[in-house]
């Protein structure tokens, strides 16, 4: 339901959201603008004292009201230098209007006095909040009426002791006068310098025009027509009226006119505070109307400002908890239950709609209901094949209602690619499973193929010895390149069983102590007709100390074998093959150095070393022979023997292997 004027309404209070006051514009004024500001102020402060000092009634000696408090007030609050100036400035303003009238210098001096203390008092319990807009909250507002409070009472102790000791005046009396006149015209006058000012409202001018005539209307019936006081508060609902639905200045402009009147008519003798058979004195009565009127005002203005702020809290919080719920991408929504009607959907995001179609929410609902739990979670296969998590808290309400807040989640993507996933792993498996049966058949099928090759190549190698020794020059020619290639088959004949030997589940190899030394001499020996025919030097340096390793003899040879033969290779003619051990780590292991003076391994070849059937491209070119196992097959033994394979530069140019193994200790081998 649309109510007339609350969009006009929600936007006045939306301008007083920030709205600076009168001190906080006149920080833009020009210096012109500003001085003479001040120096109307002045004057206005000046005029008012004269006009209170000819407003006194006959019978007493103070006014029944002192509106140059409160100008001189503003005139502190605007003043932009040092304070004690502006202090000095109203304080020469009131004992200067004191000897105009004619009072005595003795009258002027204790007016400069008390004047000069009451607007120090005021603005040194003011404090930086006079810096802003203050009457915009009732903390503030509070702050405001202690000081002007503060600062009346100070004049009255003061004013009290003055008119005692000047004309033997009773001090209370005097106190009792003084306070009112001055708290309210700080509280009726001060605040045009301190209500927000907001710069942007609607036009309302005939709703104004109205106001003022009715304001106008019952002060006419208050002042104009013979009663007593009790229709004195006719003006507060029509003031109330300016205070809610205009800018605070026209509030406080017009209660300061009421003021004005309030006062010129009590001391004209009429109003309704001026009639036969009044008790309390006249001056009393009319500061008792005008403070109630003042504090009225200025806490409907202050609790307004606060009402504007505290709904545009309430309206950013809720933007943005609505903009979370409505853009969220899980859907959400808030169902009231009812035992007559069932699931009523109060609040309901697009996400939510488009899943809650059908008849399965609803039977969840009473389901869940009907369960009576606090908590529900579930999985919806919907009939469009979609699946739905369902997640779901009872909200206790303080109107005993029960809330439910449900989040529907489509995780239907997300089965989707769970169960692929699962089909895919599934997959993967027996692909793996097919492949290691197939490497396990190819492996058996090498040690098989070698298995039979070893014993007709023995018998080649062994005939063709026997050629060698009855055959001529010519024949020895030929018999010479059968023995070589039977040998060149012979290795890769047991290179193959290695690998195949490697490659079973369990290998199983005997473990003993091997002195290293014995099995490289005879790798050496072994290898030396080899290493002579293609002109290479092979050199052996051995440990000192006793070079002792846990193992199986036949790994350690075929590791040391392949070394020297993989270096007699890719040794050119005249070079050297060096080979040496070396004890380090304390004694705790022993390291076989291969050196030789060949072209070396490339940074990109040595990544791939170590891969079976690997050969480098140099290795091609050269037309090298080899299976490309020989290196594979050492680090593979190596580990087996629980040591480690490296690759470097040696120092003669070419390639350095080095094998370390974990050393008996000599306690050990003993």
């Amino acid at each position: 339901m649309r109510i007339p004027g609350q969009s006009r309404l929600k936007r006045q209070e939306d301008a007083l959201l920030g709205a600076s006051g009168l001190i906080e514009r006149s920080r833009s004024w020009s210096p012109s603008v500003y001085i003479g500001t001040i120096v109307s102020l002045a004057g206005l402060t000046l005029l008012l004292g004269l006009a209170a000092f000819a407003l006194t009634p006959s019978s007493g000696s103070t006014a029944i009201w002192w509106p140059a408090a409160g100008t001189a007030a503003i005139l502190y609050l605007l003043y932009r230098g040092p304070r004690w100036q502006a202090v000095v400035l109203v304080a020469v303003l009131a004992g200067l209007s004191n000897l105009i009238v004619g009072r005595p210098l003795s009258f002027a001096l204790g007016g400069t006095i008390v004047t000069g203390v009451e607007i120090a008092v005021f603005g040194a319990l003011l404090g930086a909040q006079a810096r802003v807009a203050m009457l915009a909250s009732t903390r503030k507002l509070l702050r405001f009426v202690a000081a002007a409070l503060a600062a009346a009472v100070s004049v009255g102790v003061l004013g009290g002791i003055m008119f005692l000791l000047l004309v033997n005046a009773n001090p209370i009396d005097t106190f009792a006068t003084l306070v009112p006149s001055h708290v309210s015209a700080l509280l009726l006058i001060a605040p045009l310098a301190l209500v927000p000012l907001p710069r942007q409202t609607t036009p309302q001018g005939w709703e104004l025009a109205l106001q003022i005539a009715s304001s106008a209307a019952a002060a006419a019936v208050i002042f104009l027509t013979p009663q007593s006081g009790s229709l004195s508060t006719l003006a507060l609902p029509f003031l109330g009226w300016a205070a809610v639905r205009f800018r605070p200045i026209v509030a406080i402009a017009q209660v300061l006119a009421l003021s004005v009147v309030t006062t010129v008519a009590a001391v004209l003798g009429s109003g309704p505070f001026v009639s036969p058979g009044t008790a309390p004195p006249i001056a009393t009565l009319v500061q008792i109307y005008l403070l109630s009127i003042a504090a009225t005002m200025l806490f409907l203005i202050a609790s307004r400002s606060e009402r504007a702020e505290l709904r545009a809290q309430n309206e950013r919080s809720e933007a943005l908890l609505r903009g979370g719920f409505i853009g969220s991408r899980v859907g959400s929504l808030f169902v009231r239950t009812d035992d007559l009607d069932g699931p009523d959907i109060i609040e309901i995001n697009e996400v939510a709609e488009n899943l809650v179609r059908g008849q399965w929410f609803e039977n969840l609902i009473s389901e869940w209901v009907s369960s009576g739990s606090e908590d529900i979670s579930s999985e919806i296969t919907l009939d469009n094949g979609h699946i739905v998590q369902v997640f779901g808290r009872r909200v206790p309400t303080e109107y005993g209602e029960s809330i439910l807040a449900v989040q529907l989640v489509d995780v239907t993507d997300l089965v989707r690619a769970r169960e692929s996933l699962e089909k895919t792993v599934t997959l993967e498996r027996q692909m793996v499973d097919e492949l290691r049966k197939i490497s396990s058949q190819k492996d058996d099928f090498v040690a098989a193929v070698s298995h039979e090759l070893r014993t007709p190549i023995t018998s080649i190698v062994g005939f063709s010895e026997e050629l060698d020794e009855s055959a001529n020059e010519e024949q020895r020619e030929y018999t010479t390149i059968i023995r070589r290639n039977a040998r060149r088959l012979t290795e890769m004949v047991e290179e193959l069983l290695e690998l195949g030997r490697m490659t079973a589940p369990n290998p199983v190899r005997d473990r003993s102590d091997i002195d290293v030394e014995p099995v490289i001499r005879e790798v050496i020996d072994d290898q030396t007709m080899s290493a002579r025919a293609r002109g290479v030097t092979i050199t052996y340096a051995p440990s000192l100390a006793t070079s002792m390793v846990s193992g199986d003899v036949n790994a350690l040879s075929r590791i040391v074998t392949n070394l020297l033969s993989n270096a007699i290779k890719f040794t050119p003619e005249g070079g050297v093959v060096e080979v040496r051990t070396e004890i380090h780590d304390e004694g705790a292991s022993l390291t076989l150095f291969v050196d030789d003076s060949g072209p070396g391994i490339s940074d990109a070849d040595s990544l791939h070393v170590f891969d079976r059937f690997f050969r480098s491209e140099s290795a091609e070119k050269r037309l090298t022979p080899g299976t490309g196992l020989g290196l594979s097959i050492v680090r593979s033994l190596a580990q087996l023997l629980g040591g480690t394979v490296e690759i470097g530069r040696s120092a003669r140019g070419g390639a350095r292997i080095a094998v370390t193994l974990p050393r008996v200790q000599e306690t050990q081998a003993v």
